[in-house]
């Protein structure tokens, strides 16, 4: 009899705790930063090289939830990038928020999932060797001087639904070597290339040279004063014309015969009219032929020879060579 009553009375306790894990587990409303019940996708399978930093990890060891992984370069499953392909000097570090939370069908923690660069939510990726471009499916530009490749260099990609770079001073986008003593050099051993900015859509293939606003409106002011100088040698040609028909109004035509009166200029008063208008006229077509010349200078000075290769002068040209903007 009392054997029956001490199960009872445990069967009574255990009863408890049961309702008392039932009740916590609908108490994790996740308000103030409080755990919740969200069921999360899973990392997994995770590389015997990798160390993972997640928010949630069950009792089974399984990681979920935000995450900063330690990793050899790899861009999904495990024989993906340098780092599955075995290769060394290709360290990596994913940080992820939102483990494929951009899919289309809701996952949760029945699904299992390494990197997914198309569907998780943001992440920064940085790599030793690589071929970032490749990794966040950007378009190839075809554009003339934007052909550097990715492949085997060091990366960090940036992506998500809205990106913000904020510097309460100033915010500075540069490419190039820095300006340490003995210069640079890339992973890969080489000297880099031209340095390149691209400013565009991921889907753009075809890029142009930005404009230099500076070197652009002092082209300007001076197209503006050639076009003021034409304006006065044609306002000069229209008095000269008009000075011209002026002139053959008064002029007086004797004519010689019988019947018919055969008329001819009247030249001793033409000619020395003419002869007085020839410096000047000289002078005039000097000055346009100079004025011609000028203008091929002013034009190679602030456009080059782009079919050649041949950019402006540094203090001139309007087109960069370093920043390009997408179509």
């Amino acid at each position: 009899m009392a054997y029956n009553a001490i199960i009872h009375e445990n069967r009574f306790f255990i009863e408890e705790e049961i309702d008392d894990e039932i009740a916590n587990m609908s108490r994790k409303t996740g308000l103030f930063l409080t755990d919740n019940n969200e069921s999360l996708p899973v990392f997994a399978p995770v590389g015997g090289c990798e160390k993972i930093f997640s928010r949630k990890e069950s009792e089974s060891g399984d990681k979920s939830g935000a995450r900063i992984v330690l990793t050899r370069d790899n861009f999904g499953h495990r024989a993906t990038g340098l780092g599955g392909a075995g290769a060394t000097k290709c360290e990596a570090i994913d940080i992820v928020a939102g483990s494929l939370s951009c899919s289309k069908e809701l996952k949760n923690g029945k699904t299992q999932s390494r990197a997914n660069f198309a569907e998780d939510g943001a992440r920064i990726y940085l790599t030793e060797r690589g071929d970032i471009n490749a990794y966040f499916a950007t378009a190839k530009s075809d554009s003339a001087g934007v052909s550097a490749s990715s492949k085997m260099k060091s990366g960090i990609g940036i992506k998500s639904d809205h990106t913000l770079v904020i510097g309460r001073e100033r915010v500075r986008i540069l490419a190039g070597v820095s300006k340490y003593d003995g210069g640079e050099r890339l992973v890969t051993g080489n000297q880099p290339t031209k340095p390149i900015i691209e400013i565009g859509a991921t889907s753009s293939e075809r890029h142009h040279k930005a404009v230099l606003g500076d070197n652009l409106v002092k082209y300007l002011k001076e197209v503006n004063d050639t076009i003021s100088d034409l304006n006065q040698k044609i306002a000069s040609i229209e008095i000269d014309l008009l000075r011209y028909k002026f002139a053959m109004a008064k002029h007086v035509h004797p004519g010689v015969g019988q019947g018919v009166v055969i008329t001819f200029p009247d030249f001793s008063s033409a000619v020395p009219a003419f002869l007085d208008s020839v410096p000047d006229t000289l002078n005039t077509i000097t000055s346009t032929i100079a004025d011609e010349y000028n203008q091929i200078i002013t034009e190679l000075k602030y456009f080059g020879l782009p079919n050649l290769g041949i950019e402006g002068s540094e203090d001139h040209k309007i087109l960069s060579s370093t920043v390009y903007i997408g179509e």
